[in-house]
């Protein structure tokens, strides 16, 4: 087996966790557009956000002990084809209806390739170097919500919402090329079809699930954020569609320093107390957006709200890295469990903020603060400031 060598491990798993945020990112701009296209609301449209979070973690859930048992490769191949297939499809729906189910059906594949890219991680590092390399793959990664709004709000000002979908459908089918054939198989201790047993074994690892659900909580404020980005840019502050590109760009790029300034880090200090000081930092600036909802102006809520995203770099590689360790043979299980309730949970907590909509931020921030403020508790008085091996 040819030698991987760092570089093309995290370039290629970068280019597969990537699918995500463009099938979510990329067509946001497009909403309204889709809305008219369907004879569908906007409220509509949006659900199909909360539909592909769903569809991830089902995809994950299913893909995971598959994973363990038979190989990465064949999943990472058959959910790739199904993203792809589901993406040419969404082009000919006519009803909001079967544009749902299609983005169900997408966000399954993706769930189906993604749950791979941890679990490798795990296959191929441990301790620190496997937060390291975590939080360089989530850097590379970034790079496709930087560049996925600007993207969509471009091709729609050209052609149809539809081409979109086209790109993103030419997109899987790339990535499942490279990792077909750049990307050699990796050595992977594999374990019988056990989905049952292995998630069972998970959700009663006590010390492992609580590190999950505090993770959990804190990501779920950035799907909260994803889910109703377009109403707190273009229907609260009424910017245009190119200016949300650029705001929605700002919040990642954020996220990208504070991940390259952990992945420095983390060769210095224990990932441990990393984790500690992002979820801290993000509970700290939920209360402030709560706080400051009504009179804040954009160009200070928008900072704000970058740097509140931006602290999920401390929080996810490390957070991940440390979970893993406690599931060296069943990683893929593991990182399912870690998806479905980050997806799930995520999508639970956007559609609340939905449902609550009174016209002003203030569900939107009530939902992101409360949900870091948990986050960081639950880790600091679960833990009792012990790392993982305590």
């Amino acid at each position: 087996m040819p030698q991987l060598s760092e570089r093309q491990i995290v370039l290629t798993l970068a280019a597969l966790a990537a699918i995500t945020p463009l099938a979510i990112d990329m067509y946001l701009p497009a909403i309204p557009a889709i809305s008219h296209n369907l004879n569908a609301s906007v409220a509509q449209v949006q659900l199909s956000v909360s539909l592909y979070f769903f569809g991830m973690a089902i995809g994950q859930l299913i893909g995971g002990p598959i994973s363990d048992a038979y190989g990465r490769r064949p999943m990472v191949i058959l959910g790739l084809s199904v993203f792809a297939m589901s993406s040419f499809l969404l082009i000919f729906v006519s009803h909001i209806e079967i544009f749902w189910f299609l983005r169900l059906i997408q966000a399954i594949g993706g769930g189906f390739a993604t749950v791979n890219v941890s679990a490798t991680v795990r296959d191929l590092f441990s301790g620190k170097e496997s937060a390291r390399v975590f939080s360089l793959i989530s850097l590379v990664m970034l790079l496709a919500p930087l560049i996925a709004p600007s993207i969509g709000s471009l091709i729609i000002t050209v052609f149809e919402w539809h081409t979109i979908f086209i790109l993103i459908g030419f997109y899987a089918l790339v990535a499942m090329a490279l990792y077909r054939f750049r990307f050699p198989p990796t050595r992977q201790e594999k374990s019988k079809v056990t989905p049952l047993s292995n998630y069972i074994k998970v959700l009663s690892h006590k010390r492992a699930m609580l590190f999950i659900v505090a993770q959990t909580l804190c990501t779920s404020g950035m799907y909260t954020f994803i889910t109703s980005s377009s109403f707190i840019y273009m229907g609260h502050f009424k910017v245009s569609p190119t200016a949300f590109s650029l705001f929605f760009a700002m919040n990642v790029c954020m996220m990208m320093v504070l991940g390259r300034l952990n992945a420095w880090l983390v060769k210095r200090i224990e990932p441990f107390s990393l984790l500690k000081f992002g979820m801290g930092l993000q509970a700290i600036l939920g209360i402030i957006l709560l706080s400051i909802y009504k009179e804040a102006s954009l160009e200070l809520f928008a900072f704000l709200l970058g740097l509140y995203i931006g602290s999920l770099g401390f929080i996810f590689g490390n957070s991940v890295s440390l979970i893993l360790e406690f599931f060296p043979h069943i990683s893929a299980s593991a990182n399912a469990i870690i998806g479905v309730l980050q997806y799930s949970i995520g999508a639970f907590m956007g559609t609340i903020a939905s449902t609550l909509h009174d016209g002003t931020l203030f569900p939107i921030t009530a939902v992101m603060m409360v949900v870091s403020l948990s986050g960081m508790l639950l880790l600091r008085v679960g833990t009792h400031g012990k790392p993982v091996s305590a």
